[in-house]
C-alpha cells in the first residue's frame, strides 16, 4: 500500500492565512465564477456555509515532507443537482506534485459522500492544469469559447422592438425542448438543464422558442450561457436588442459558447465581441449507473386462476357399462 505524502482535512481557522497566501495564485476551475467574481476562495470557504441551497467543501492538504508546500482545494454542490463544480486549487503549482494530485483525490471522495455524481472543472486547454487533470481520472466532454465585449451597443443595428421577455413558468417546457435538441445526449449527462429564473430571457418566433439566454450576474461583469436555434431569424440583431437593453452596465458581458454552438462565433465577432479563451468541460465520473433487472408482475396470472381455453367436461360411463371395482 502506497504511504498517502499529505495529511488531508477540512479548512478551518488555523489555515486562514495559508488561503490568504493562496488566494491570488491559485485556479479557478469554474469559468462562470472567475468571469462574474472572479478567484475568491476565500469568500466561499467563510460565507457559503449561510447559503441556502449550497454546500461548499474547502480541504487543506499539508505534505507530511518539509519540502513540500501546502495545498488548498475547494467544490461546490448545489441541492439537487448531480454535479459538483471544482471551483479552486491553490496555488496552482500544487497540480504537479503529490499532495495536489491527493487532493483532487479527496475532493471527489468527499463531493462523491454529498450526493454527487461528477466532479466538473473548466480549464485551458493547452495549460499544465490540463494534463493534471487528465492523469487524475478527468476528461474531456465539451469544449467552450468565452466570448467578451465591454457592454456597449453604440452603432448596432437592434430590432424595433425587443423580442426578449423574462422567463416565467409558461415557458419551462418549451425551454426544456430547446435544450433536449440543442445539447448532445453526452454532455446532457454531466450538465443538467438550466434553473427557470426571473432573470433568464427568452425568444419566441411564429410560436416556438427559438432562444434562451441563461443570465448570472455578479460584480465583474454579467454571464450568458445561450441556447439558439440555428434557425432562429437574425440572430444579430435580436442579440444587439439584448445588448442595447442594458444587461450590464459600465461592466464587461461574458458568452460562453460550446463547441456544438459555434456558430456563433460569427455573429458575435461582428457585434463586436472577442474570444478571450478557449476552454475544456472535463469531467471526473463519481458513480456509474447500473441496470438491474426489475419485477414485474404478471397481470393477466398473477393473482387468479388462467382460464381454460376448452371447457372441461366430466366423463360420464355409458349405459351398460360394467363400474370400476373400489378394490382389488
Amino acid at each position: 500500500m502506497v504511504e498517502s505524502q499529505a495529511v488531508i482535512r477540512p479548512f478551518d481557522w488555523r489555515d486562514l492565512a495559508l488561503l490568504y497566501r493562496v488566494r491570488d495564485s491559485g485556479l479557478c476551475t469554474d469559468a462562470e465564477l472567475a468571469f462574474t467574481r472572479g478567484v475568491n476562495a476565500l469568500q466561499h470557504a467563510l460565507l457559503d456555509v449561510f447559503t441556502p441551497g449550497k454546500t461548499t467543501i474547502t480541504l487543506v492538504a499539508r505534505p507530511r515532507r518539509r519540502d513540500g508546500d501546502p495545498a488548498v482545494g475547494q467544490c461546490v454542490l448545489r441541492n439537487g443537482l448531480p454535479n459538483a463544480r471544482l471551483s479552486f486549487i491553490g496555488p496552482s503549482t500544487a497540480l504537479d506534485q503529490d499532495n495536489g494530485a491527493e487532493l483532487l483525490e479527496a475532493l471527489a471522495r468527499a463531493s462523491g459522500e454529498h450526493g454527487a455524481h461528477n466532479l466538473v472543472a473548466d480549464v485551458e486547454e493547452g495549460s499544465p492544469a490540463f494534463e493534471s487533470l487528465r492523469l487524475a481520472g478527468f476528461a474531456v466532454y465539451a469544449r467552450q469559447r468565452i466570448w467578451s465585449v465591454d457592454g456597449s451597443s453604440d452603432g448596432l443595428e437592434v430590432a424595433a422592438e425587443n423580442p426578449w421577455r423574462a422567463e416565467t413558468a409558461e415557458d419551462e417546457f418549451a425551454a426544456q425542448g430547446l435544450y433536449l435538441n440543442l445539447v448532445p445526449g453526452l454532455v446532457q449527462q454531466v450538465e443538467p438543464p438550466p434553473e427557470r429564473s426571473s432573470h433568464n430571457l427568452v425568444l419566441w418566433q411564429e410560436g416556438q422558442l427559438m432562444g434562451y439566454l441563461d443570465l448570472l450576474r455578479g460584480p465583474l461583469g454579467t454571464w450568458v450561457q445561450p441556447y439558439v436555434h440555428p434557425a432562429a431569424q437574425s440572430f444579430d440583431r435580436m442579440l444587439a436588442t439584448f445588448l442595447a437593453s442594458g444587461p450590464s452596465p459600465n461592466r464587461p458581458l461574458f458568452v460562453c459558447v460550446r463547441s456544438y454552438q459555434s456558430w456563433m462565433g460569427g455573429p458575435l465577432e461582428h457585434l463586436g465581441f472577442v474570444p478571450v479563451s478557449d476552454q475544456a468541460v472535463m469531467v471526473k465520473r463519481l458513480a456509474a449507473m447500473l441496470r438491474r433487472p426489475v419485477a414485474s408482475p404478471l397481470p393477466a396470472v398473477e393473482g387468479k386462476y388462467p382460464e381454460p381455453s376448452a371447457p372441461i367436461v366430466r366423463a360420464e360411463p355409458a349405459p351398460g357399462a360394467s363400474q370400476p371395482s373400489g378394490g382389488r
